[in-house]
């Protein structure tokens, strides 16, 4: 029934004109713009319409009566396809196929095939399929096209690109991508994080990609990645969903920031900000003491001047007053024969000797130019004559001395020596009460002899024992004591520079006084 409802259908010309059909079913699937197969219930072709014959390149009557595997067969190769789309015909219907084609011209075109069954009494007949197909040849090319130019547009891009399915495995990437792992694309598409990174990173990256799936949108967030060649690099991730044609997530796309450098030159940068910040803190630390220390000296330069235009005051108005009074006599006619005026006037001219001596050492030391002319020197016959000439100048005063037996050679310049130990006989005479004793003692040890002077005032604080050696400085209970403070500061520098050194040191309870002491080197 079937072939003689064919039979029933207009004939086509031989030659390919085209004759004006009737009304009818054949005419309505000439009229469609796709290839329509008209099957019977065996699978046997019924019908192949005027586009279909165009664009296989066989007739209606060619094709009559052929399986779609016989139909498949008339092109070498084609058996796949047939296989295929018996199995779409076999059903359920409706069914969809996509698949390529080759043309009796040999041409391969696509074809995206889709099956329906006519409704009961169409052509007289209770089933029929209908197996129609739409050339999709041109679309394909234009969408591989496409593929092929995001692709070339993405691998153009140096920050690695890729993307993931829902199930978390990769779609697909770029060039750059890639090479981060040291693997080809085809090496990558289609494996999840854990077998493309290490546990402890896969575990971080299948966690950020479930919590973007579970709120689609934007995320970033900062990772390392350890590269194929086994560097660990910091990055940064941008990461992005994407929706299927009905608008639900269908997976996500990311690129990848390399911030390793940036990183680095920010560390830098912030290792060289504190390095300046240190540098600056220790610059204004040292401009401070540099502060600190000018206006200390300006303090001390003041403080000087003060003493030193009282002590310099005290014995030039003395002395003007000797002379004044001598003066006086010799206007009188009075012979100027008075032995105390004249001690006195030696006295005064001794105390300005002195200080003036103190200021030009103080300023030769300043200027590095006190030189020392060492020779051998007994410094048992230096302190005996010493000592001697200040019981002279104190008879009132108990000075005892303890000298060893023997020579006492030492390799020193002897003016500088005796100017020292006057320096601490000078002070045990100045601060100790008329009737205490003066002790100087000469004592050896070790290839070093020690000088030292031990007077019963009323002693020294030890807070106060460091600061005895500098410029300028005099105790707080001699205020009124005379000097510039600068003997001490002298002798220091006088005995250093022989190599040797010098201190003081304070009694034990219930012993008054201190003990001022040099050491020098023994002769060899």
């Amino acid at each position: 029934m079937l072939r003689s409802m064919a039979s029933l259908m207009p004939p086509r010309d031989p030659a390919g004109s085209e004759m004006m059909l009737g009304p009818g079913p054949a005419a309505l699937l000439d009229a469609i713009h796709a290839l329509v197969l008209v099957l019977d219930a065996q699978g046997y072709i019924l019908y192949l319409n005027r586009h279909g014959e165009g664009l296989l390149g066989y007739s209606h009557h060619e094709v009559h009566g052929l399986r779609l595997e016989e139909l498949a067969a008339l092109a070498p190769g084609q058996g796949t396809e047939g296989a295929a789309l018996v199995r779409l015909v076999e059903g359920p219907h409706p069914a969809q196929h996509e698949g390529p084609w080759r043309t009796r011209a040999g041409s391969e075109r696509l074809l995206a095939w889709s099956t329906s069954r006519l409704a009961p009494g169409l052509f007289g007949a209770e089933d029929l399929l209908v197996l129609t197909g739409v050339e999709m040849t041109e679309y394909d090319r234009a969408l591989r096209e496409q593929v092929r130019f995001f692709q070339t547009l993405i691998d153009s891009i140096p920050n690695p690109i890729f993307y993931k399915t829902l199930d978390g495995r990769y779609g697909g990437c770029n060039r750059a991508f890639a090479e981060m792992h040291n693997k080809s694309p085809e090496d990558i598409i289609g494996k999840s994080v854990w077998e493309m990174a290490p546990p402890e990173l896969a575990a971080r990256y299948a966690a950020k990609d479930q919590e973007l799936f579970d709120r689609p949108g934007i995320q970033t967030y900062e990772s390392s990645v350890r590269f194929g060649t086994g560097e660990v690099r910091d990055v940064i991730f941008y990461k992005a969903t994407y929706t299927d044609a009905q608008g639900k997530p269908a997976g996500l796309v990311g690129i990848v920031l390399d911030i390793t450098d940036r990183k680095r030159a920010e560390a830098a940068l912030q290792k060289a900000r504190d390095e300046l910040e240190e540098r600056v803190r220790e610059r204004t630390a040292e401009l401070q003491k540099l502060k600190d220390a000018a206006e200390a000296a300006d303090r001390t330069k003041t403080e000087f001047l003060n003493i030193a235009s009282h002590e310099l005051r005290t014995p030039l108005t003395s002395l003007h007053l000797v002379l004044t009074q001598a003066r006086r006599q010799l206007e009188r006619n009075e012979p100027v024969s008075d032995v105390t005026l004249v001690s006195r006037m030696e006295r005064y001219t001794g105390r300005l000797t002195r200080l003036a001596g103190d200021l030009l050492d103080a300023s030769r030391l300043e200027r590095g130019q006190l030189h020392m002319r060492p020779r051998p020197v007994d410094l048992r016959s230096l302190v005996a004559d010493v000592a001697g000439d200040f019981r002279q100048q104190y008879p009132e005063r108990q000075v005892e001395v303890e000298l060893p037996e023997g020579v006492a050679w030492v390799g020193a310049d002897r003016d500088r020596i005796e100017q020292v130990l006057a320096n601490f006989l000078d002070n045990a005479m100045k601060y100790t009460p008329p009737k205490a004793r003066v002790a100087v003692q000469l004592s050896c040890w070790d290839g070093t002899f020690r000088v030292s002077v031990s007077d019963e005032g009323p002693g020294i604080p030890a807070e106060e024992h460091a600061r005895l050696f500098q410029r300028f400085h005099r105790l707080s209970s001699s205020i009124h004591q005379p000097g510039l403070g600068l003997g001490l500061y002298i002798s220091r520098e006088i005995i250093e520079r022989h190599g040797g050194r010098l201190g003081v040191l304070g009694h034990p309870p219930g012993r008054p006084g201190v003990t001022f002491f040099f050491e020098l080197p023994r002769s060899r």
